[in-house]
């Protein structure tokens, strides 16, 4: 029965030697009992999957807690497919592990499923972001400039006006100021559609100039503490982590109640960014709990996971009783400039 079943099954000892494998899994791998017995299962992973395969194995086997991970398996054929593998343990009545039971269930058709939607996210991200960049600089070089020449033209056809009709001269000062908060309105909008210092000079100097230009929009204190030596980075690094600021700072202004707020960027042997904020996000005496977003999960909060994943970095989102931290992780060799 247990080889009639679709699945790879498979059990092992206590300390996590492999004693048994169905038949469907010796088929499919091509080789027998005997090779796959014992430890001889590692050399049916694949080499990039081996280190992080066996360290949780074994950690599992230390510990007793279930196994689960997303592992490739040589196949007959030399190529390698996605499987799920888990292990559950069977304890005896005193808590010690008897023996291992697992499976292994083939994702490779899901896996090839998620790059596709990988792909297709990272496409409408990048179509998205060029149709910003277009805006904005349409906002600016257009519409904005003749709001500027509107301005002038105001000015000077105040200036003509004698003093005399004040009716008249009032109405185009209130045409003016009109103009002029559009001309702001304009520049602002432009600016957070995509800020050209993100191009000019990079990440650092953009975050600076957007915190500055927060701070004075919301009321709202933000502490920038940047590390020396970040440097320059991959665009796509430095707009994915751009916008990781800016909608993290929108949060903290819609959500967290808060009046300050850190932005934090270290670049050790990884690059850390983070957004703190300062609300009061559980009732007092709760303990500090980790969950997928604190926030009402909304088009932002996707986007900024989405964005992170595409660039190979991790993103977390930690809400505690002082205030929700949001940190970005990712390996510097995924950072550096040119890649």
């Amino acid at each position: 029965m247990i080889d009639a079943i679709p699945q790879q099954i498979w059990s092992g000892l206590p300390d996590g030697t492999l004693d048994y494998c169905n038949e469907r899994w010796r088929s499919e791998t091509g080789v027998g009992l005997d090779e796959l017995q014992g430890d001889g299962w590692h050399r049916m992973i694949h080499p990039d999957d081996r280190d992080r395969v066996l360290n949780a194995w074994r950690l599992a086997v230390a510990t007793g807690a279930p196994y689960e991970q997303e592992e490739r398996h040589r196949q007959a054929d030399g190529t390698y497919r996605w499987f799920l593998a888990r292990g559950v343990p069977l304890l005896d009545s005193q808590g010690c592990i008897v023996r291992w039971y697992g499976t292994n269930t083939d994702i490779q058709d899901r896996k090839h499923a998620e790059e596709d939607l990988r792909r297709l996210s990272g496409q409408l991200l990048h179509s998205q972001d060029e149709e910003r960049r277009r805006i904005a600089r349409d906002l600016h070089d257009s519409t904005g400039q003749d709001l500027v020449a509107l301005a002038t033209t105001l000015t000077q056809l105040h200036d003509s006006i004698s003093p005399g009709q004040r009716k008249s001269r009032k109405t185009l000062s209130q045409c003016k100021t009109l103009v002029d908060s559009c001309v702001r309105d304009v520049r602002t909008l432009s600016y957070l559609l995509h800020p050209p210092l993100l191009d000019q000079a990079g990440l650092e100097d953009a975050i600076r100039d957007y915190v500055q230009g927060f701070a004075k929009r919301s009321g709202i204190r933000v502490a920038l503490d940047l590390s020396a030596g970040i440097g320059r980075m991959a665009r796509d690094v430095e707009l994915t982590l751009f916008r990781v600021v800016q909608e993290g700072l929108t949060n903290v202004q819609r959500h967290s109640g808060s009046d300050r707020a850190e932005v934090r960027i270290q670049r050790h042997s990884d690059l850390l960014l983070e957004i703190i904020d300062h609300g009061k996000n559980t009732p007092d005496g709760a303990p500090d709990v980790k969950q997928e977003s604190p926030y009402k999960v909304g088009v932002g909060i996707l986007s900024m996971q989405q964005r992170v994943k595409l660039i190979g970095g991790q993103i977390d989102i930690l809400r505690t009783t002082s205030g929700t931290t949001v940190s970005v992780r990712l390996p510097c060799r995924l950072s550096t400039n040119g890649t």
